[in-house]
Protein backbone atom coordinates (compact mmCIF):
# COMPACT_ATOMS: atom_id res chain seq x y z
CA UNK A 1 0.00 0.00 0.00
CA UNK A 2 1.45 3.39 -1.41
CA UNK A 3 2.22 6.05 1.54
CA UNK A 4 -0.55 9.05 1.84
CA UNK A 5 0.95 12.15 -0.06
CA UNK A 6 0.98 15.47 1.70
CA UNK A 7 1.27 18.90 0.19
CA UNK A 8 2.80 20.98 2.90
CA UNK A 9 2.33 24.74 2.83
CA UNK A 10 3.85 27.51 5.17
CA UNK A 11 5.62 30.93 4.06
CA UNK A 12 8.10 30.65 6.84
CA UNK A 13 10.79 28.33 5.34
CA UNK A 14 13.11 26.97 8.38
CA UNK A 15 9.65 25.57 9.83
CA UNK A 16 8.02 23.96 6.41
CA UNK A 17 11.51 21.98 6.03
CA UNK A 18 11.33 20.33 9.98
CA UNK A 19 7.75 19.61 9.27
CA UNK A 20 8.17 18.14 6.07
CA UNK A 21 11.67 16.00 7.37
CA UNK A 22 9.55 14.78 10.34
CA UNK A 23 6.63 14.02 7.99
CA UNK A 24 8.87 11.77 5.48
CA UNK A 25 10.53 10.21 8.32
CA UNK A 26 7.23 8.86 9.46
CA UNK A 27 6.46 7.55 6.73
CA UNK A 28 4.47 9.96 4.46
CA UNK A 29 4.91 10.75 1.32
CA UNK A 30 5.06 14.97 0.70
CA UNK A 31 5.58 17.99 -1.24
CA UNK A 32 6.25 21.61 0.26
CA UNK A 33 5.43 25.06 -0.90
CA UNK A 34 6.33 28.60 0.71
CA UNK A 35 4.00 30.20 -1.83
CA UNK A 36 0.08 29.76 -1.45
CA UNK A 37 -0.57 30.12 -5.30
CA UNK A 38 1.94 28.10 -6.34
CA UNK A 39 0.53 25.32 -4.05
CA UNK A 40 -2.64 25.34 -5.63
CA UNK A 41 -1.38 24.68 -8.91
CA UNK A 42 0.49 22.19 -7.67
CA UNK A 43 -2.34 20.46 -5.97
CA UNK A 44 -4.85 20.79 -8.87
CA UNK A 45 -1.86 19.34 -11.26
CA UNK A 46 -0.89 16.33 -9.03
CA UNK A 47 -1.04 12.96 -9.63
CA UNK A 48 -2.09 10.73 -7.56
CA UNK A 49 -3.71 13.54 -5.40
CA UNK A 50 -3.00 14.48 -2.31
CA UNK A 51 -5.22 13.10 0.58
CA UNK A 52 -4.03 15.89 2.94
CA UNK A 53 -3.23 19.45 2.64
CA UNK A 54 -1.20 21.27 5.98
CA UNK A 55 -1.60 25.27 5.54
CA UNK A 56 -0.46 28.18 7.60
CA UNK A 57 -3.55 30.21 7.99
CA UNK A 58 -1.51 33.89 7.63
CA UNK A 59 -0.18 33.18 4.05
CA UNK A 60 0.45 36.19 1.35
CA UNK A 61 -1.82 36.07 -1.89
CA UNK A 62 -4.10 33.60 -1.02
CA UNK A 63 -4.56 32.60 3.03
CA UNK A 64 -4.31 29.22 4.22
CA UNK A 65 -8.14 29.09 4.70
CA UNK A 66 -8.92 30.14 1.16
CA UNK A 67 -6.08 27.99 -0.34
CA UNK A 68 -8.13 25.01 1.76
CA UNK A 69 -11.59 26.17 0.27
CA UNK A 70 -10.70 26.31 -3.20
CA UNK A 71 -9.03 22.82 -2.96
CA UNK A 72 -11.96 21.07 -0.58
CA UNK A 73 -13.94 22.85 -4.09
CA UNK A 74 -12.23 20.68 -6.52
CA UNK A 75 -11.74 17.89 -4.65
CA UNK A 76 -14.25 15.63 -1.95
CA UNK A 77 -12.05 13.27 -0.61
CA UNK A 78 -9.07 15.50 0.39
CA UNK A 79 -8.67 16.25 3.81
CA UNK A 80 -6.82 19.38 5.53
CA UNK A 81 -5.11 21.02 8.47
CA UNK A 82 -4.99 24.44 9.41
CA UNK A 83 -2.41 25.64 11.12
CA UNK A 84 -1.78 29.30 13.03
CA UNK A 85 0.30 30.78 15.74
CA UNK A 86 -3.21 33.01 16.35
CA UNK A 87 -6.07 31.49 18.69
CA UNK A 88 -8.54 30.32 16.30
CA UNK A 89 -11.81 31.27 17.57
CA UNK A 90 -13.34 29.63 14.44
CA UNK A 91 -13.65 29.43 10.65
CA UNK A 92 -16.22 29.68 8.00
CA UNK A 93 -14.02 27.10 6.74
CA UNK A 94 -14.68 24.90 9.91
CA UNK A 95 -18.58 24.93 9.37
CA UNK A 96 -18.72 24.11 5.96
CA UNK A 97 -16.43 21.54 5.87
CA UNK A 98 -16.75 20.44 9.54
CA UNK A 99 -15.62 16.63 9.09
CA UNK A 100 -13.05 17.38 6.07
CA UNK A 101 -10.75 20.37 8.20
CA UNK A 102 -8.81 20.28 11.70
CA UNK A 103 -6.81 22.91 13.34
CA UNK A 104 -3.60 22.73 14.98
CA UNK A 105 -2.52 26.11 17.15
CA UNK A 106 1.64 26.84 16.67
CA UNK A 107 4.06 25.78 17.86
CA UNK A 108 2.76 22.59 18.07
CA UNK A 109 4.60 18.73 18.98
CA UNK A 110 5.05 16.70 16.20
CA UNK A 111 3.19 13.89 17.56
CA UNK A 112 0.47 16.75 17.57
CA UNK A 113 0.37 16.42 14.13
CA UNK A 114 1.59 12.97 13.20
CA UNK A 115 -2.10 12.37 15.56
CA UNK A 116 -4.01 14.78 13.20
CA UNK A 117 -3.42 13.21 10.54
CA UNK A 118 -3.99 9.73 10.90
CA UNK A 119 -7.42 11.11 12.68
CA UNK A 120 -8.01 12.83 8.97
CA UNK A 121 -6.50 9.76 7.08
CA UNK A 122 -9.00 7.40 9.09
CA UNK A 123 -12.26 9.88 8.40
CA UNK A 124 -11.20 9.79 4.57
CA UNK A 125 -12.11 5.69 4.36
CA UNK A 126 -10.22 6.01 0.88
CA UNK A 127 -9.25 2.91 0.35
CA UNK A 128 -5.70 3.80 -1.39
CA UNK A 129 -4.77 6.25 1.60
CA UNK A 130 -2.47 4.69 4.31
CA UNK A 131 -0.71 5.70 7.22
CA UNK A 132 2.12 4.57 9.44
CA UNK A 133 1.57 3.09 13.13
CA UNK A 134 0.18 5.77 15.50
CA UNK A 135 3.07 4.64 17.65
CA UNK A 136 6.17 5.74 15.07
CA UNK A 137 5.19 9.20 15.93
CA UNK A 138 7.04 9.85 18.38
Amino acid sequence: MEAARILLVDDEIALTGLIEKYLRRIGYEVDSSTNSRKALERFRSAEPPYQIVIADMSMPELSGEDLLREIFRSNAAVRGILCSGYAVVGTSLARDYTDRVDFLQKPFLPKMLADTVHRLLDSNGSPGSSHPAANSAS
